[in-house]
């Protein structure tokens, strides 16, 4: 094994290629003594109550980590194709957890399906690899896609604690919904373009300034002009209309309810795409609703229009009771504000009295 330090640019990498190849291999012989140890009951005759505590217990490694190892060995089981290109090194540990999240969701279809699918995901990129498995969930099991997402809507969550020094820990997940607003809000402060060239704070540091930032903006009520969250999502007309499938967006795909419920108060632009999806014309953004009707809604609603519920105007969605995509109008009697959770159950089809 040559010393780093001997190494030229070009050995350097390819050494460290080598090196990744040999991890995965090492990672799936893993897998295949952990299948071999809870084919034997060998945790349970040691006297552990389930394999993640045994792994845990001789690995050392927290039990998160260990409960993930077990779930692959698990999955690889039912996925000849992928065992063997993680027995290759060919794919990551990563990219065994989504195909084996694809093969939980349509088993008899992954199966024909699986020798294409991996090799696709062995040239993909970290981030192109789960998208290619989401088009493949949303075309193979539509339905059981859109109860996916679903599902991680159901699985948000933020956790703060205090961690050394005096510093607040912040950890969490969020839907792709929520993820999207987040991360767009981020971004807006923490584009390198607005920042002084000068500036000496790392990206990191830039981000939990812009989060302090935006707390402090909601604090402060300093808000009230009230200018919508920039969001670029592409829905089709017929998704928009119908209120059926999935729409994809950076941080995974959203249903149609929810496109719908963002469309609701939003800069609308018609966008033409060639035979390949690229866009090739794009009309004039305009405003769903009107900066001067916004104004008048929030005089007469003050706040969020579900009974008893005291959410300020500022913090909330003017949504179209009959939505514009149907043929509703943009007209205060076709309008009401409805905070974000209110908003969402309006197009959840969870119908409310309007307050009095």
């Amino acid at each position: 094994m040559p010393a780093p330090k001997s190494l030229s640019d070009d050995g350097l990498v390819t050494e460290l290629g080598r090196a990744q190849q040999q991890r995965r291999r090492w990672e799936a012989h893993e897998a295949g003594l952990i299948t071999e140890a809870e084919r034997r009951g060998l945790p349970r005759r040691r006297g552990f109550g389930s394999t993640t505590a045994w792994l845990t217990a001789i690995s050392g490694e927290p039990g998160s980590v260990c409960r993930r190892q077990v779930a692959v060995a698990s999955a690889l089981e039912n996925m000849p194709a992928t065992r063997e290109a993680f027995c290759a090194g060919e794919v990551s540990e990563s990219k065994v957890r989504v195909l084996a999240q694809a093969q939980a969701l349509a088993p008899e279809q992954f199966a024909a399906d699986e020798k294409i699918l991996v090799d696709q995901v062995k040239t993909a990129s970290a981030q192109q690899a789960p998208r290619l498995v989401a088009a493949w969930k949303r075309q193979t099991n539509p339905e059981g896609a859109e109860a996916e997402a679903e599902r991680l809507h159901q699985l948000r969550a933020l956790h703060l604690s205090e961690g050394l020094l005096g510093m607040l820990h912040l950890s969490g997940d969020l839907d792709p919904e929520s993820g999207l607003i987040v991360r767009h809000a981020l971004e807006a402060l923490a584009d390198p373009t607005n920042l002084n060239p000068a500036d000496g704070r790392t990206p990191a540091q830039v981000r939990a300034d812009a989060l302090v930032d935006i707390c402090r903006s909601h604090l402060d009520g300093s808000n009230g002009g009230r200018r919508p969250s920039r969001v670029l999502v592409t829905i089709p007309w017929n998704t928009l209309q119908q209120g059926e499938g999935l729409v994809d967006t950076e941080p995974g795909p959203i249903g149609a309810a929810t496109a719908r419920r963002l469309a609701c108060d939003a800069t609308i632009s018609r966008v033409l795409l060639d035979p390949q999806s690229v866009p090739v014309d794009m009309g004039r953004a305009t405003r769903v609703i009107p900066p001067a009707l916004r104004r008048t809604l929030e005089l007469r609603d003050r706040g969020c229009a579900h009974p008893g519920c005291r959410i300020p105007a500022r913090f909330c969605d003017a949504h179209h009771i009959q939505h514009w995509a149907d043929g509703g109008e943009t007209t205060l009697a076709n309008l009401q504000l409805l905070c974000r959770q209110h908003h969402r159950q309006a197009h959840d089809n969870q119908p409310h009295p309007l307050r009095q």
